[in-house]
């Protein structure tokens, strides 16, 4: 494979783009559906396997952990590998880990082929990013920024409804069902992209990978398990130690080498920060929704999880029309238009959920839940485009590795926060996680811990109105020139 200069990248245009958006999709979907698959079906495995709940929510917390550590390195397998040849080998070992997975004989080997799935997948989604906007032409990305985020929704408005019903007749299907959907990917993935990277790859700081690898497995530890440790336990002190000292170490060896593993100088232009921090916010509200409205149907109304998924499609669904809303409204209103409008929507349908009741229809649900999704629709994507757009070509892989490991961190962090705020607020209301909802005090304690989660996170992510504000229709373009000492320096153009 022959290396290409920034300034000679292959684009595709026509129907080749076409072919191209839609591997992208399809890529994308494939990553983040394993994401999700196992989420509604994880205390079947507990009977399965015959093991306590503890060791089978490995099943997520490996997976989690794999891909936080595999997105901050992607900008140098790309730049090692090239786009094509990183994507198809992601699509094969993420279908071979599949097939692993359901032959797997005990919970322990389930658990290990699990977390090595999660290391391409995590790989898969900032480079699929990356490519949109290292490929395409520039009048295609936010249209093609749209259907990626839809990539990203689908998979998990989808997999609990597929997996639920899966599960009721064999788990192995679960694994072998996105088998033939793999090699599809990968056929269309060797006709579709370009065969080129980003240039000469240079030799990884083997600390800054170490450093950054273990900041992040001990960040996800920490948020992933806050509620289960408590704030000032022991495990939780040692592991924002650790991951404070790592991702410290890794900041400082990256700002002061000419060739980072991840160029964090970006950070110095004020769109592609503004971007990245309405991003998280707005994946924060977006979390609060899918973590507890599914808890709340399942655990105080009874539903079954592939009922649950069936209730909330439809509302999921209706983000893709919302998305190709924004899209081929972006260039005339511009990003900050759509993130207040989104973020508004968000914030609305939010607080409205302060008021469920034990008995609320599911009609109330849907509505509000739709309006979650549509305020998301209309916001995610030109909160991202926005960011992107104001990157440079050659440092896209660098910008989308950047953008999906600091959303996902920002995810867990919320996510944890927000579980850990609720179980407190339910002991607060004299209610207690470990006694269930037997009688109607507890009922009544845990409706009062949900009102009070659904209040932080429409305060939360209300700030994302005050950052659509930093973001102008026209983007300045972030530029890496070095100085007479060698070392990379930023600048931000304006338009």
């Amino acid at each position: 494979m022959r290396a290409a200069s920034a300034d000679s990248v292959h684009r595709i245009g026509g129907g080749g783009s076409r072919l191209q958006l839609a591997t992208l999709f399809l890529g994308s979907f494939l990553s983040i559906y394993h994401v999700v698959s196992l989420n509604a079906v994880l205390p079947g495995f507990i009977k399965i396997f015959h093991a306590d709940l503890s060791t089978v929510q490995w099943l997520m917390t490996g997976f989690t952990l794999a891909m936080g550590m595999a997105a901050p390195v992607t900008a140098y397998l790309e730049e090692r590998f090239g786009i094509r040849r990183l994507f198809l080998l992601c699509v094969v070992l993420i279908t071979i880990c599949s097939i692993l997975c359901s032959f797997s004989w005990n919970i322990g080997s389930l658990i290990v082929f699990r977390t090595l799935q999660g290391i391409f997948c995590g790989i898969m989604q900032p480079l699929t990013l990356s490519i949109i906007y290292g490929s395409m032409p520039p009048e295609r990305h936010s249209s093609a920024l749209g259907w990626w985020t839809a990539s990203t929704i689908l998979g998990p408005a989808l997999a609990p409804t597929i997996s639920g019903w899966l599960m009721q007749n064999d788990w192995r299907l679960i694994f072998w069902i996105t088998v033939p959907l793999g090699l599809l990917v990968w056929q269309m993935g060797g006709y579709a992209l370009p065969a080129i990277s980003r240039g000469d790859a240079k030799r990884p700081d083997w600390w800054s990978l170490i450093a950054v690898s273990g900041g992040t497995m001990a960040m996800l530890l920490l948020f992933t398990n806050l509620n289960r440790w408590g704030l000032l336990s022991l495990s939780s002190i040692c592991c924002a130690a650790a991951a404070i000292a790592l991702i410290g170490l890794f900041i400082s060896r990256s700002l002061r080498q000419e060739h980072p593993l991840l160029q964090l100088k970006l950070f110095n232009n004020r769109m592609f920060t503004a971007s990245l921090s309405a991003s998280v916010i707005l994946i924060s509200g977006l979390y609060s929704g899918i973590y507890f409205i599914p808890l709340f149907l399942q655990q105080v109304q009874g539903m079954s999880p592939m009922y649950v998924g069936l209730l909330l499609l439809l509302p999921a669904l209706s983000m893709t029309l919302t998305t190709t809303i924004s899209t081929r409204y972006y260039e005339r209103l511009g990003p900050r238009k759509l993130i207040i409008a989104g973020t508004l929507l968000l914030v609305a349908a939010t607080w409205q959920f302060r008021s469920l009741t034990p008995n609320a229809s599911h009609g109330y649900v849907m509505l509000w839940m739709t309006v979650r999704y549509i305020g998301i629709g209309l916001s995610m994507t030109p909160s991202m485009n926005a960011g992107m757009s104001a990157v440079e070509q050659q440092l896209s892989a660098h910008a989308s590795a950047l953008i999906n490991w600091i959303r996902q961190a920002g995810g867990a962090l919320a996510l944890g926060m927000m579980t850990a705020y609720f179980t407190s607020r339910t002991i607060h209301h004299g209610g207690s996680p470990n006694t269930g909802l037997g009688t109607p005090a507890a009922t009544e304690a845990y409706m009062n811990g949900l009102s009070d989660v659904f209040l932080l996170a429409s305060i939360v992510t209300a700030f994302g109105i005050p950052l659509a504000l930093l973001l102008r229709r026209r983007q300045g373009t972030v530029h890496l020139s070095l100085t007479n000492e060698g070392e990379a320096g930023v600048s931000g153009s304006k338009l």
